[in-house]
């Protein structure tokens, strides 16, 4: 089912597929994006396109593909620069992925979602309706072909998008964090088709190994300029570059948050084997019973959901896309018409008048551009303390307080939409936590964040004081900052425990499919690569040689120095600088055909 997702090769060899020339832009309030960009792209080249979060990295890619035009510089693309018909042209061979699937989903079914670039690109009907069934069932949605696309999922709406690009059989494939949000199985369908695509291939991610298992070629954007262009297995093997770009995440390691863990429990003045709940069990926060939702199309979303947690427990939410973990919290909020019980703080909620839920909860959404509608940082903090009436005095110590609690204390007269990924979801942080919540939720916290962002992030949410609700697909945000998981598939709770017994329970994968260790194992793999290279260094060898004098066998020890390669293991300190172990001057292994090899003896 896969012939038709292959591009047409280019086949002039002698000329590079693009090359960017002193590519410069500036965005309209005077912050430059790019500066003195120059790279090339070669036919089949499999590009990680890296960087911290802000450095220019989606702001080059809408260049490669005709969305934004150069201000200063050129992009030229197979011998052409970007531009005119030439233009017309690329567009209908780049394939551009978006950060949100939202944002080129735009037809009333899957099927004419998924039809449009074919279409453009001139074909039959009949070839239009070949390349999207191909492309729909390479993504494993055939089932959902006629569905309007803003009723799937998130997850689906991501596989949807891609399936569009596909369909046009792209000769160069560029995706913007394409597996933001997804769960590791979805995870594993982006993998698995781009290890088939035979075009270019350039990737926006900060997930090293997704990247280390698709690329060979590392291109480092720092501050809008290219900081380095070598193969990505020397930037994954140096811990120093990875920290300099924000791409370091060594505090997963547990040694490595060890000191952390101990100081927060000692600022929360516990043992770290005090219990954490209060002896005697309080009245729930949040009660639910027998919650039902469904969709318009009468898809069934919520079956059943009971849910109870009590003020100040931590709680993650894990689950495939799909099972109805957003559309519980938009319950929650109080903003979908579900049915059956839901009681916050003892309260009896109606859906649609949940005001006192809005004035206790935060929830900082999965993509927090959805919730910044303000001109300046401070305007958006203040926004809900001013929508419930308190005073300017009263207002201004909050954006305050909560500017500072995310560290954003000299932002306040910023643009949000100017801001970084990270910066942008701390201030979503700092905006729900204006009202100083009861309940925080959380959906999707690390998604798109470098490495540098998501531990800023934990570093923060450690320290509130506040009863937390965490959506999450990254196990390792599970493991520090709750003690019980719900998992949840089809609608319903289907496990309810500690996050300790989560976290051992080797059974999950038979529920749903999901493997929820995928993150930890990626971390110990890419820390193996820290701490193994190949040195190839002269040494020398002993060798016993036999031979014959008439019917007496005799053996000759003799010596010789050469250079071959060998792998070391090494320890890394704080700043990334590493050692090796001492080395004797001889190295003892099999040395193949040394026979053959020329030596003398004195015998």
């Amino acid at each position: 089912m896969h012939q038709l997702i292959k591009p047409n090769r280019f086949d002039n060899a002698a000329e590079d597929l693009i090359h960017v020339k002193d590519l410069g832009y500036t965005y309209p309030d005077g912050t430059k994006a790019l500066e003195k960009i120059d790279f090339q792209v070669q036919a089949g080249d499999r590009i990680a396109l890296v960087g911290h979060n802000g450095s220019g990295k989606t702001t080059l890619v809408k260049h490669l593909c005709g969305l934004l035009s150069p201000q200063q510089g050129t992009v030229v693309y197979k011998g052409n620069a970007l531009g005119e018909d030439h233009l017309a042209t690329a567009r209908l061979e780049i394939g551009l992925l978006f950060q949100d699937p939202d944002d080129q989903l735009f037809g009333h079914s899957l099927y004419e979602d998924v039809a449009f670039g074919p279409r453009n690109q001139g074909l039959a009907e009949e070839a239009v309706d070949l390349a999207v069934r191909q492309a729909v069932a390479s993504v494993g949605l055939e089932d959902l072909l006629f569905k309007p696309p803003h009723a799937l999922s998130y997850g689906q709406k991501k596989r949807a998008a891609l399936a569009g690009l596909l369909a046009m059989q792209p000769e160069l494939l560029i995706l913007d964090e394409p597996t933001a949000n997804l769960d590791p199985l979805q995870e594993q369908v982006f993998i698995d088709l781009l290890k088939n695509y035979q075009g270019t291939l350039i990737l926006i991610s900060h997930d090293l190994i997704f990247l280390y298992e698709l690329c060979n070629r590392a291109l480092v954007l720092d501050a809008g300029r290219v900081h380095h262009d070598y193969p990505l297995k020397e930037l994954v093997e140096h811990r120093p570059s990875l920290r300099e770009h924000g791409l370091d995440f060594s505090f997963r390691f547990a040694d490595s948050r060890q000191q952390d863990i101990e100081a927060r429990e000692e600022r929360r003045n516990l043992t770290p084997d005090a219990e954490v709940r209060p002896e005697a069990p309080l009245p729930a926060l949040v009660e639910t019973r027998d919650l039902h939702y469904r969709y318009p199309d009468g898809t069934a979303a919520l079956c059943g959901v009971n849910l109870k947690i009590s003020p100040g427990e931590h709680v993650a939410l894990v689950g495939e896309n799909g099972a109805g973990k957003s559309t519980l919290l938009m319950s929650l909020l109080g903003l979908l018409p579900f049915q059956g019980s839901y009681h916050f703080a003892g309260q009896k909620i109606v859906a649609g008048k949940g005001r006192l839920v809005w004035q206790q909860t935060g929830m900082v959404f999965q993509d927090c551009a959805d919730q910044l509608v303000c001109p300046t940082c401070y305007d958006e903090v203040a926004f809900a303390p001013r929508q419930f009436g308190l005073k300017e005095s009263e207002v201004e110590d909050l954006v305050y307080n909560a500017l500072k609690s995310v560290k954003l204390d000299d932002f306040s007269d910023r643009v949000p939409l100017h801001l970084s990924g990270g910066e942008r979801k701390r201030l979503a942080l700092a905006s729900v936590l204006s009202l100083q919540p009861q309940l925080l939720i959380l959906d999707e916290p690390t998604a798109g964040l470098d490495p540098g962002g998501e531990e800023m992030l934990l570093e923060i949410l450690a320290d509130l004081d506040v009863t937390l609700l965490l959506v999450c697909h990254d196990i390792f945000f599970v493991r520090e900052l709750t003690e019980r998981t719900l998992v949840m598939h089809r609608g319903q709770i289907a496990l309810d425990y500690s996050t300790k017994d989560f976290l051992e329970d080797k059974n999950l994968t038979t529920l749903n499919g999901l493997d929820y260790t995928y993150r930890n194992r990626c971390a110990l793999q890419i820390q193996e690569l820290q701490h193994r290279h190949e040195h190839a260094h002269a040494h020398r060898h002993h060798h016993d040689h036999p031979h014959r004098h008439g019917e007496l066998l005799h053996s000759h020890p003799h010596e010789h120095e050469h250079d071959h390669p060998h792998t070391y293991t090494h320890s890394h300190s704080k700043d990334g600088a590493h050692q090796h172990p001492a080395q004797s001057l001889y190295h003892d292994h099999s040395h193949p055909d040394h026979e053959q090899e020329d030596h003398d003896h004195d015998h």
